[in-house]
């Protein structure tokens, strides 16, 4: 697959993803690794954020998708990893919804759709066929899911009856609610990688795996950048993970969701950034300093809690656009993870 076919497969991948309109995109277990591959090539550069800025406003517009698939393509010329994790992602997911069709409002994205024998052509009369029809075998689906678990745990829905459902990590120990505990492998890996992030940002220290409050366990990794670029101020961009044993344990564990005063001693209130809603609940928070500005953006998924604390910013919206794509990145990586289709070697 050369650059340009690769570029249009993953774009697509991303653009499934966000307007999801397919029952694909819902089982397709290696769509959100591959989402955050292609969101992490993007960023790289302001060009490549404009144009994901846009897909995510509206994943219909082709124009941004033309220029997201043309920045991509130049990101896998030069950067020989990404083409490899991008091209084993893209054959996974490739192997979930080949032959999908992604519709998008009243447009369905290809010329016709075959079901067995049944083609529905893409006219005023076939769409609206084409609309019953994925209705028809999302419900089928649904009910033959439905069927395969009943075979599976029978009919006694007792608590001691349930197959646990916590792997691959360890199990909730006191009935908060959430997911799987994370390992100490899974949350090295749910951390940032220096791949996803520009490459002229430069990685700069890890905390290691630490024992946190109510059997959390964190970790943290930071990132600066100059860029070396006239104009460019330095950067720095901190990704502080905790992995509790449930959701109440992520809620009142540091990082907090919840708003404190000051920031680094910068003794400031906090201004709400009118970003959108990450995960199960997140805040997004700017602290302004004498000369610089701290955007801190936490997310709580389940029951682990990712925060970015991203320094040294101006007082623009390309900052605050900025933070939320490196947020945005770190907090698809962690449902990577967290969903078992980014596993340890």
């Amino acid at each position: 697959m050369d650059s340009s076919e690769l570029a249009a497969a993953a774009v697509t991948s991303l653009v499934t993803a966000l307007a999801g309109a397919s029952a694909a995109a819902v089982v397709n277990g290696g769509g959100t690794a591959l989402t955050a591959l292609v969101r992490g090539g993007l960023a790289r550069s302001p060009r490549g954020q404009t144009a994901l800025t846009a897909l995510e406003a509206d994943p219909g517009d082709t124009g941004a998708r033309t220029e997201a698939e043309t920045v991509l393509v130049g990101e896998i010329d030069t950067d020989p990893d990404l083409r490899t994790q991008l091209s084993a992602q893209v054959d996974f997911s490739s192997r979930s919804y080949r032959d999908a069709v992604v519709i998008t409002g009243s447009r369905v994205s290809r010329s016709h759709i075959s079901l067995g024998p049944l083609t529905v052509n893409n006219t005023v009369g076939g769409r609206v066929l084409a609309g019953v029809v994925v209705v028809l075998a999302v419900a089928v689906l649904v009910l033959a899911l439905y069927g395969v678990r009943q075979l599976v745990v029978g009919d006694d829905t007792s608590a001691g009856s349930r197959p646990s459902q916590q792997e691959p990590g360890n199990t909730n120990g006191d009935g908060g609610g959430g997911g799987a505990v994370l390992t100490d492998a899974q949350i090295s890996l749910a951390m940032p990688q220096p791949s996803d992030l520009p490459r002229n940002w430069t990685y700069f220290s890890d905390s290691g795996i630490q024992a946190g409050p109510d059997g959390c366990r964190a970790n943290g990794n930071e990132y600066e950048v100059d860029g070396g670029i006239v104009g460019k101020d330095y950067k720095t961009a901190r990704f502080i993970l905790y992995a509790c044993p449930s959701q109440s344990a992520a809620r009142a564990a540091p990082p907090h969701i919840a708003e404190w005063s000051g920031f680094d001693g910068e003794g400031t209130t906090p201004k709400k950034l009118g970003l959108p809603k990450l995960g199960d609940e997140s805040t997004a928070l700017a602290y302004d300093g004498s000369s610089k500005r701290t955007i801190v953006i936490t997310i709580r998924e389940e029951n682990t809690v990712m925060q970015l604390q991203y320094k040294l910013l101006s007082n623009s919206k390309a900052d605050e656009d900025e933070a939320l794509a490196r947020a945005r990145m770190a907090h698809d990586r962690l449902k990577s993870v967290q969903a078992g289709t980014l596993r340890p070697y």
